[in-house]
């Protein structure tokens, strides 16, 4: 996500097992941070299509929430592309019944292995072997190729989502903070960070912010909240990370 600091673009990187939240300022978009806060990680790396993400060594799951809307915002630009159209449609009748399973039986990889065999029929469809000449459709393509491996984690294994909306969620509060403040001086900007991470992280965990600071504790995991707070959001496993 875009910062800027004293009128100066910076960047915050945001990293979240739906459980904890960190976020992490540098002044470059080079992927050097995720490298280092990430390596030795073992687990799912959930996240968009910067493609700064690559070369993580670990296993990944790419946001099909970003594909769609990268699609649809496409297709709006060319709505009388034939070509392109046809390519949209075989990719919604690809996920529309992934998805209606998910919603009916949750992220259970009993129940999601099955559509490998219609992953497979849409790749020989609409991917190998297929000579588009539309720049969206071509575009899409080389992108189903490249990520083919980790556009579908998910049908592999337990709990692993589609989408990096934890991460989202993680980083609304910051957004709407830059849309007021429009930019953050120096020697503020760290501390309020750290303070925004232990926030979403209680959230995340259900657990009060305020009455957390009041503890003067400094492990969030070990807190005890007493009763829950309203409309918390449930947490998952910690073997996937959202950036």
């Amino acid at each position: 996500m875009q910062f800027s600091i004293e009128g100066v673009k910076q960047y915050v990187w945001i990293f979240t097992d739906g459980n904890r939240t960190i976020f992490k300022l540098s002044e470059t978009r080079e992927s050097t941070i995720v490298h280092e806060f990430l390596s030795g990680y073992k687990g799912v790396l959930v996240s968009d299509f910067y493609p700064g993400y690559d070369s993580v060594n670990c296993r990944q799951q790419k946001c099909w929430v970003h594909l769609i809307r990268d699609m649809n915002e496409d297709l709006l630009k060319s709505p009388f592309n034939l070509e392109f159209e046809w390519f949209v449609a075989d990719v919604r009748n690809l996920i529309t019944p992934i998805y209606d399973a998910i919603h009916k039986f949750g992220l259970r990889k009993r129940n999601l292995n099955k559509f490998k065999t219609s992953v497979e029929k849409f790749y020989e469809k609409s991917i190998y072997n297929r000579d588009y000449k539309f720049e969206a459709t071509v575009k899409y393509q080389k992108r189903f190729q490249r990520y083919k491996d980790s556009l579908f984690t998910f049908l592999d294994e337990d709990s692993i989502p589609w989408n990096n909306n934890a991460a989202e969620r993680a980083g609304r509060h910051l957004a709407v903070q830059r849309k007021i403040s429009g930019r953050f001086f120096k020697n503020v900007a760290p501390k309020y960070l750290l303070l925004l991470g232990i926030a979403q992280t209680c959230r995340f965990q259900g657990k009060s912010f305020l009455k957390f600071l009041l503890s003067k504790q400094k492990d969030v995991d070990v807190f005890k909240a007493g009763r829950r707070l309203k409309n918390s959001v449930a947490v998952g496993p910690s073997s996937k990370v959202y950036a």
